[in-house]
């Protein structure tokens, strides 16, 4: 059983604006936490001109709650330079048939 996190997000600024501050401060955290194990994949989805989400996936609720507490520094940078919001969804994935 894995654990999926989505966390939606919204932005004044346009979605390439955004994508460069994402780039520049997120995702060398994200390439950190697949190396060091806590994270097995994630993936940016944009969803609007001014939208998007980014999905997780972790082994066990355990690693995932240690990446929340790694990257919520890095979350709330990221919001105050766009001056956007966000909105997180977590759960269990099980899998069927």
């Amino acid at each position: 059983m894995s654990y999926t996190r989505v966390l939606v997000i919204e932005n004044p600024v346009s979605w390439a604006e955004g994508m460069k501050v994402f780039r520049k401060q997120a995702e060398p955290a994200l390439n950190a936490a697949k190396k060091a194990g806590l994270l097995n994949s994630y993936s940016m989805v944009q969803t609007g001109d001014h939208a998007g989400m980014l999905i997780t996936e972790f082994d066990t609720k355990a690693k995932m709650n240690k990446y929340v507490k790694a990257l919520s520094a890095i979350r709330r940078d990221t919001a105050a330079e766009t001056g956007g919001q966000s909105w997180a969804y977590q759960g269990q994935v099980k899998a069927s048939g």
